[in-house]
This record gives structure tokens, sequence and C-alpha cells, in this order.
């Protein structure tokens, strides 16, 4: 199963200010590919850049048709279902998604001083973010388009996100707390999106955002072949610090603290290498322990691979 077929495989208008501060310094970047399935043919993206934050983005964009098409199964790169024990299962291999939903859900709580306890969880994906503010004492609200995703986040709550786009959303009360983890990345019009999340949240309230960071070491050592944060079509935005800061005050969101999460898959180098058995293992355990001391300089530096934002609405 592919995400898109090739009837909504149509492209956006192009852009000529920067998604993230607005300026009108863009050029052109690099040109990425890319391919879902063996069958399909390739599909040129060109990347631009802007000289004012670092900002980079998709220039022209997929239409919002060809991306809804791609987001009813997963946001997540899945072709076909998954199940709870499945993803757990990888969590336990390979922590991730739930260190940082509960890190995430604790600074977002800490920083909230609007006294407002309902929290709204924006792309949900498996749900550990929406569980997390749960056992915090929040009362939430998930959105979701995967259906492959929503079926984890059912059997891992009890419950079911609202299985629409963020832009089909309409809330009736405000939120003391707005987390969007991975999620930016993959919108259209992020301006439009944060101006909605503004006007969403309580005074005092936070908004906790996590984007692959386009200042990275990996984007700087691979360039176009780097997917973390290039990953095309899916990614139409790609992020700096300084974009996202702008982005963010230009609606009224004070950032209070910015963090930058290095963390690299065990068997990242074993499978670049194609290793197998004891060697693979033993790559395993080198990557598991030596990328700490260098994670926790990249992050130092600037370079890590997401950033992680909380702003407070004044």
């Amino acid at each position: 199963m592919t995400y898109a077929t090739m009837t909504t495989e149509i492209y956006g208008e192009v852009l000529h200010t920067c998604v993230a501060c607005g300026a009108e310094k863009i050029g052109f970047w690099r040109e990425k590919d890319y391919l879902y399935t063996d069958s399909a043919s390739r599909k040129a993206f060109r990347i631009y850049r802007c000289a004012c934050c670092g900002t980079g983005f998709l220039n022209q964009p997929p239409h919002r048709q060809w991306l809804q098409a791609i987001y009813q199964y997963s946001g997540q790169a899945l072709t076909q279902a998954i199940t709870l024990d499945e993803v757990m299962g990888r969590e336990a291999a390979f922590p991730n998604c739930i260190v940082d939903a509960k890190r995430m859900a604790l600074q977002a709580d800490q920083l909230n001083k609007s006294g407002n306890h309902r929290a709204l969880d924006i792309g949900s994906g498996f749900g550990f973010y929406t569980r997390a503010l749960r056992l915090l004492g929040y009362r939430t609200v998930s959105i979701n388009p995967g259906q492959y995703e929503n079926r984890v986040f059912q059997d891992l709550n009890g419950d079911e996100p609202l299985p629409i786009m963020f832009e089909q959303y309409q809330p009736e009360q405000a939120f003391g707390v707005v987390v969007m983890s991975q999620v930016l990345e993959h919108i259209l019009e992020p301006d439009r999106t944060i101006a909605k999340v503004a006007d969403l949240l309580e005074s005092g309230g936070v908004l906790a955002c996590a984007v692959p960071n386009y200042a990275s070491f990996l984007v700087k050592l691979l360039g176009t072949k780097e997917n973390a944060c290039l990953w095309v079509p899916e990614h139409v935005n790609y992020f700096t610090e300084k974009g996202l800061k702008s982005l963010l005050e230009r609606h009224g969101l004070r950032v209070l603290k910015t963090e930058q999460v290095t963390r690299i898959q065990y068997n990242a180098l074993s499978r670049r290498l194609g290793l197998t058995g004891s060697l693979a293992k033993l790559a395993d355990t080198l990557v598991k322990y030596a990328q700490i001391p260098f994670a926790a300089l990249m992050d130092t530096l600037g370079l890590g691979i997401y950033l992680n934002v909380y702003a407070v609405k004044q």
C-alpha cells in the first residue's frame, strides 16, 4: 500500500516569502527526489532557504489534497497497520517517544501559569503525549488523521483521537497546554496554524513544540541524503531555532525555553554497513554509548537533530 496515488500528485503554489519569519529574501537551496515504491516514478521537489532566519521549505510544496492522501494512513511512514505490542517493542529496544512525551508534558505543565488544565495534542500519533498529559491530571483533546496510528492510540489510551486535520478542528473551549510534536514541519501554512494555536491558548498557557532541526549536523553532513528533517514530501518545512522563534513570537507567543535533542538509533551504523550477528551487536553497543558525549556536544553547539521549544501566550 502506498500513501498517495498518481491522481493526487498535485503541486501547490509557488511561495515568495519565508514560511517562518515572512522575509522575502529566499532562494533555491537544493533539489530532492522521492520514491514511494519501486514501481512509482521519481518526483523532484525544490527546497528554498531563507537568508534571514535560515529556515527551509519546499517550493512548490504538495497540494493540500495530496498531503491529506498521505496522512490518512500515517505521519510515521507506516504503509500497513501496526499493533501496540509492536510499538512498545520498538520503544523497549530504542526508548524514544515515551521519553520525549514524558519530558515535554512535564516541562509544559511546569511552565503553564494559566490555571487551565485542558490540553490539546495536535498530531497525537500513537498516543504517548496524550497519556503523559493525562498522568499529570490534564483533560485532553487529541487530533490525528492517521488511521494506523489511531488504532494504536485507542489500545493505549482507551479512546480515539478526532480523525481530522487541525485545520478542520473547531474548538469549544480554551486550553492551558497545546502540544505539537513533529507536526509543524508537515503543515502547509504554519503561520496560519500558529495563529490558530495562539487563539486556542489561555493567557499564560504554553505551546510545547518539537520539530527536526534544519541546522543539525546531519543535514550539514548528509545534505539531501538526510531524511530525519528532509523527509520529502511529508515534511514541507525545515525549521531553524531562529526561524521557529520568529514564527511563534509574531503571534504573541514568548519563547521561554529551547532544548536540542540528539538521539541516534542504536542500529543505525550496523544497518548502514549491512552488518549481522555479533558484529552488528558490537556496532549497536558502540553507537548506544558513544553517542552520549557526542549528542551532548552537538546539542550544546546548536547542531542537535531535534528542536523542542516552549512558548507562553502573553
